[in-house]
């Protein structure tokens, strides 16, 4: 008697994507305090608006808001199963829109939509970029609440690792990366010791900010297979290529990659104590590019610099962009560029002066 073989859910891979289509994504997810402690803690993300509700509710929100670094993660993740579950590399984002706060316990329904599809250029019969618009509702009335752009490079059909793991064909192994070489970007031997004219652990208020200042963040965060595989299923992310060792054998990478939204995690993390410690709101990612796939036992340290100081409109805050980059390898190999705007209350304004009185 032959048994019937039939294929679970493979996911979409290249081929199968058709521009303007749009997925529902099921399951929803409901957000919670815990939420924000943990994803926070594990990329050392202290800033105030998403732990300590004193500070929050001297706020125009009035309360602590789910992190957005934690929120991109989930969106990512409740869409990864219907679109990115094939993927090669996660690429980047092109915008990021936060356009409405999102609470602790309120439920996140995710839809997206395929907006872009082209053949890679370097390896054309491997598959392709794909990009996604995702659109994040709550329950109230399904208000939009936020929206990313993304682009992945998803595999075709016939290049699938989880084919290629079924039928036992010749796996890739285990890949070494190549030492380091080079030097740093930054010649960290001329860094001057910032005078803020206030004791350091005040944080940095708006005006502290200087176009064309460069950051280097005291904190260092190495990355363990722990940080993957839980960042990973706290946001419902189905990309096997973050935790499934015997399916990387098959893949381009040969080993579990970490993650691409915790690195933006760590990102915002490891500047949070001289970026947000006064934030009063975060204005959402303009551009992120990963530069380098990171790996568990990799050491990532970030670098910022001020692009720009704006009057808001607003007395209380400005607006400080800035661009936060990711390094690997001794601060020589760079992994992710961040671009995004915060708005940073003014020193008279902050809301350390009703807690610390």
């Amino acid at each position: 008697m032959t048994t019937m073989v039939n294929a679970g859910y493979f996911g979409p891979f290249f081929e199968d994507f058709v521009v303007g289509s749009v997925v529902r994504h099921r399951p929803c997810r409901s957000v919670d305090f815990y939420d924000n402690i943990l994803w926070s803690s594990l990329t050392l993300d202290y800033t105030p608006l998403y732990l300590d509700r004193e500070y929050a509710s001297h706020t125009d929100f009035g309360n602590v808001v789910i992190n957005p670094r934690f929120l991109l993660s989930l969106v990512i993740g409740i869409a990864t199963r219907d679109t990115s579950i094939n993927t090669m590399a996660f690429l980047g984002i092109d915008y990021e829109k936060l356009i409405r706060p999102v609470y602790p316990s309120d439920t996140i329904c995710v839809e997206s939509e395929v907006v872009n599809k082209r053949e890679s250029r370097s390896r054309p019969g491997m598959g392709g970029i794909v990009t996604w618009v995702h659109r994040a509702y709550n329950q109230r009335g399904g208000d939009l609440v936020y929206e990313v752009r993304r682009s992945n490079l998803i595999y075709k059909r016939d290049e699938s690792p989880w084919i290629k793991f079924l039928r036992g064909g010749e796996s890739v192994g285990a890949v070494e990366e190549k030492p380091t070489a080079g030097s740093r970007p930054i010649d960290y031997s001329a860094m001057q010791f910032t005078q803020l004219g206030h004791d350091p652990w005040l944080g940095r208020f708006f005006e502290d900010f200087r176009p064309g200042e460069v950051i280097v963040h005291r904190l260092g965060r190495t990355v363990y297979e722990f940080d993957n595989v839980l960042s990973t299923v706290l946001s419902m992310n189905t990309a096997t290529l973050h935790f499934d060792e015997e399916y990387m054998l098959y893949h381009d990478y040969g080993r579990p990659v970490v993650q691409g939204p915790f690195i933006v995690g760590l990102a915002s993390g490891l500047s949070s104590i001289d970026l947000t410690m006064n934030i009063a709101a975060d204005l959402g990612i303009t551009e992120l590019r990963l530069r380098a796939p990171v790996f568990h036992g990799d050491t990532l340290h970030a670098v910022s610099e001020v692009l720009s100081v704006e009057g808001s409109g607003n007395a209380r805050f400005g607006v400080v962009t800035v661009r936060t980059r990711l390094y690997k390898g001794m601060m020589r190999t760079e992994t992710a560029e961040i671009t995004r705007k915060i708005a940073i209350y003014r020193r008279e304004h902050t809301p350390w002066r009703f807690i610390w009185r």
